[in-house]
């Protein structure tokens, strides 16, 4: 179909103008986890009519914050390590080293466990995500036919 009858069937007959870009997010079926899928792309114009062409995941901000938040946890993991290594060569006692170790770890498990949780409990959006543009752009579309009365 053409590309101003496909933005009018996913913009929901909305003029969409010059809207190309397609955003559309999973269901937030529980407020406890914001790992929800969605599918970001763009409609393009091809010689048949249109397509699309996107990706379905995380949101990007979601995913920029779980990597500060990974990376953290690693940073205060190793420099706990670190810590504790130091004391073996010194002899000293250093109650912090141990202290970050386990906040490290805690926090990288904890994450990682909210992680796999929130994916097994999405996991049925992304096949509705991928079944709602795949029905948008196959409706079946019919161009009016006119005849000119001279």
């Amino acid at each position: 179909m053409p590309i101003e009858v496909a933005r009018g069937w996913l913009f929901g007959g909305q003029a969409g103008g010059n809207r190309d870009v397609v955003r559309r997010a999973g269901a937030n079926l529980n407020t406890r986890t914001a790992w929800r899928p969605v599918l970001r792309g763009r409609l393009l114009p091809i010689e048949s009519g249109s397509t699309f062409v996107g990706i379905l995941g995380w949101d990007p901000g979601l995913r920029f914050r779980t990597c500060c938040l990974l990376g953290t946890s690693a940073a205060l993991f190793a420099i706990g390590a670190a810590t504790l290594t130091l004391s073996l060569f010194t002899g000293e006692s250093h109650p912090v080293g141990v202290f970050l170790v386990c906040l490290g770890g805690f926090g990288a498990f904890t994450l990682t466990a909210g992680i796999v949780a929130g994916y097994r409990e999405t996991q049925g959006q992304l096949s509705y995500l991928r079944s709602w543009i795949t029905g948008q752009m196959n409706v079946p579309w019919y161009q009016e036919s006119r005849t000119i009365d001279d």
